[in-house]
């Protein structure tokens, strides 16, 4: 444990002494800049861009408009086999028409930033102003001004799932709650804004390319396909990044223009992004609203879900995962931890005029507890049972694993009953409702919410196969090295956005191979030095590059089994290896250490058998299962303040399961962190828009997030359930904190409130709450 935390603390001093590398950070000799000037309409015909006083002001050294590169770049087209998906283009730079506020429409290139920023203000656009599309309902009626007009309709994807033998079922049951739920529309603010840095080599016609991405050699695909040029002379680099919650694995429209002009100029060119830009024109997320009916007995058995959801998916399909991403998920989500027959879901991704959707820290699967979790509540209200005995009547039970959901993903394992009781011990629950009782008595209101979800983490090719996800090549791969002296060199497929990877995969490694952890160096971020793979988001690291390096690991373990027999000259069957040491079984005393392994890989001396290779390289590619499944429970006690309707949010209690864990301290900074996101969605995120398309919050003033001051002390408990289908039981934990989060403090805000409302509008801002309350007298 000790290298461990030696190894973590190298790992972030150079962050805390401010000597990590960010994209800003990046300055090759030569660098010019870029600015952008975007639209301040959200739908628009473009008439004219004079881009002639622009070009003459001093620093600048040309300014392009989507015309001029309209046959240069190759539009953003990301593919879906689905029969009810539509395509669309989306130009890094608009020429024809502008389809959301913020859409770029020319770019200024200058010396420095503050000379390309100076000369947008002198780029004159003229506009014919369009109908605005605001609202996803209306945007689905027939009539309804169309985004694209090469589209059929504003309907970019409808997707249907139904089970009609349980229907009769449904609609017969003893009892039925019906509510609507509306998710804001939010983005995940990482500290650091997006950028990208492109240098030019015309020596040997390459391009390097440093970018804040979650995925480099997703985004080398973009590139190579949008400039039509070879993507072994693209090398994608993420050096630092300052976090990235989903919000940074889609291709932007200014990578591409950057790479481009690079190529064009002959010289380094960089953009960063700066925040106004990243809540206008970055990439939104969820924005969802979802009907839903449960119908259950008398006795509070569930009898079935129906449920549809449309989502605003603002101007275009985003690359790689598409506006499929929500309304796919938040169907496969909505059943839950929960056992019972009938289920039904339609869901809707619609074309509007706001920026475009793309995934960001549970993308809809927040939906699932949010709709189900408040579902239940009103259900125990209607029964007069307490919530706890709701739920444990309709948890998934241990004996039923794999357990094939309601909504058709299957559950590779779990204790779900187990899970809710350690929630319940750890949070004291009696206590808690004690604690209610005398609050009330004084007039103060105090609320306890409950949610329990699933999160299905590191999916597979086979889950995106049948997603119809054709831009996402869905496995990672690693390779390792090892010199002489038995230093290891470790190359994996996922990258780090500040989750700690360096020090969980060389921990993972250590165990693997029985060698010192100091003896380790893991490299990521590079697709010149690392293996093609996904990249990480969607809780992927672990399950998929992580079982991409325990495959590797496997593969140099009888690689050293081989030359520890080739030594003695003996039957490789002959030979174990454990604890980083090869032993002779026949003769005791007979070993060799990973350090002699790696000498005798190395000196002609050495005699090898034919099918032995010299040296210590080996490289694994790994296809994860389809999911695995992580699962916990989340307990809130809430304060709601009666005259001013402010909600605090006094105790709150995470019990989470999600298999083998490598790294204690790091899981607990995954959780802690996904549930400060989720309270932040819960009672203060909001991007919202008026009628005429425009960002009513895009500043930090408007946009209000969680800080030190709002962030609760979050108790943590955990459980280690080993999926059986994943390397050495591993299952994902990135987003289990966001997902279960803002039910949890619903169902604790409507506890305290004692209301059964219909409607629920997150964010639960003090107005909301007033609302609320009014709906009780």
């Amino acid at each position: 444990m000790t290298t461990t935390k030696s190894r973590l603390c190298q790992e972030q001093l150079p962050l805390l002494r401010g000597q990590g590398r960010f994209i800003d950070d990046i300055n090759p000799v030569g660098t010019v800049h870029l600015a952008f000037v975007r639209s301040p309409y959200a739908h628009a015909r473009i008439i004219k861009v004079d881009v002639k006083v622009a070009k003459q002001q001093p620093g600048v050294l040309t300014v392009l408009s989507g015309h001029t590169l309209l046959s240069q770049i190759k539009p953003i087209r990301p593919l879906l086999e689905h029969a009810d998906f539509q395509a669309t283009d989306w130009h890094p730079l608009a020429w024809e028409k502008v389809r959301y506020v913020g859409e770029a429409v020319a770019v200024v290139v200058a010396v420095d930033r503050y000379h390309a920023e100076d000369a947008i203000e002198q780029v004159i656009v003229e506009y014919d102003p369009l109908p605005v599309v605001d609202s996803p309902t209306v945007a689905m009626v027939a009539d309804s001004p169309l985004v694209h007009e090469i589209l059929e309709s504003n309907i970019l994807l409808r997707t249907q799932t139904v089970s009609e033998e349980d229907r009769v079922a449904f609609e017969q049951a003893d009892v039925h709650v019906k509510g609507t739920f509306r998710h804001p529309r939010v983005t995940g603010l990482a500290m650091e804004n997006c950028g990208v840095v492109a240098d030019y080599h015309p020596e040997n016609d390459d391009l390097t390319v440093w970018s804040s991405t979650q995925v480099p050699h997703l985004l080398r695909d973009a590139i190579s396909e949008s400039l039509d040029l070879p993507a072994n002379q693209i090398r994608v680099i993420a050096p630092d990044v300052g976090g990235g919650f989903g919000t940074k694995m889609q291709a932007l429209p200014e990578e591409l223009i950057v790479t481009f002009l690079a190529r064009q100029l002959g010289c380094p060119v960089k953009w960063t992004q700066d925040r106004m830009e990243n809540l206008r024109a970055s990439f939104h997320a969820r924005d969802n609203v979802v009907e839903a009916e449960l119908a259950a007995q008398a006795d509070g058995k569930i009898v079935g879900l129906r449920a549809k959801a449309i989502c605003d998916v603002g101007a275009y399909n985003s690359f790689p995962l598409t506006a499929a991403l929500e309304p796919f998920t938040i169907g496969s989500a909505l059943s839950g931890p929960y056992n019972f027959r009938y289920y039904a879901y339609e869901g809707y991704a619609v074309a509007t005029n706001k920026c475009p959707m793309g995934a960001y820290r549970g993308v809809g699967f927040v939906l699932g507890p949010m709709v189900i979790e408040r579902l239940l509540d009103n259900l125990a209200h209607e029964l007069e049972m307490d919530p706890l005995t709701v739920r444990m009547k309709n948890l998934a039970q241990p004996t039923e694993f794999p357990f094939k959901t309601p909504a058709g993903p299957v559950y590779d394992s779990g204790d779900y009953p187990a899970l809710l009781d350690l929630a319940v011990k750890e949070s004291n629950y009696p206590h808690w409702r004690k604690r209610q009782a005398e609050a009330l008595t004084e007039g103060r209101l105090l609320g306890i919410g409950l949610s329990c979800s699933v999160e299905a983490t590191g999916m597979g090719r086979g889950a995106y196969r049948k997603r119809g996800m054709v831009n996402v090549p869905a496995f990672d791969a690693a390779s390792l090295r090892v010199d002489r002296q038995g230093q290891i060199e470790v190359f994996v497929s996922t990258p780090s956005q500040g989750q700690g990877q360096k020090t969980t995969f060389a921990q993972l490694l250590s165990e693997a191979l029985g060698v010192s952890f100091e003896n380790i160096r893991v490299y990521l971020g590079d697709t010149a030095i690392t293996p093609y793979g996904s990249g990480t988001f969607a809780s992927r690291s672990m399950v998929s590059g992580g079982g991409a390096l325990l495959k590797a690991a496997g593969k140099m373990r009888e690689k050293l089994i081989q030359l520890a027999a080739a030594h003695w000259h003996v039957d490789p069957a002959q030979v174990s290896y454990s604890n980083g040491v090869a032993t002779h079984k026949s003769h005791l005393g007979a070993c060799l250490t990973f350090a002699s392994l790696a000498e005798l890989a190395h000196t002609p001396f050495q005699e090898l058998s034919p099918n032995v290779e010299p040296g210590l390289t080996v490289h694994a590619t790994y296809d994860p299962p389809p999911a695995v499944s992580s699962a916990s429970v989340h307990m809130a006690l809430v304060e709601v303040d009666n005259h001013t309707g402010e909600v605090k949010v006094k105790n709150y209690v995470v019990a989470e399961d999600c298999g083998r864990i490598v790294n204690q301290d790091i899981v607990e900074g995954q959780v802690r962190g996904g549930v400060v996101q989720g309270i932040g969605i819960a009672l203060w995120e909001e991007l919202l828009y008026n009628e005429q398309g425009q960002l009513l919050s895009s500043s930090l003033m408007d946009y209000l997030v969680p800080g030190a001051y709002e962030s609760p002390q979050i108790q943590i408990v955990h459980m280690e359930t080993l999926s059986p289908w994943s390397e050495e039981g591993i299952k994902g934990v990135g987003e289990s904190g966001t997902i279960g989060a803002p039910a949890a403090i619903t169902n604790a805000v409507m506890d305290a409130l004692q209301v059964q409302s219909t409607e629920i509008h997150l964010p639960l801002t003090p107005e909301r709450v007033l609302a609320l309350k009014r709906e009780n007298g």
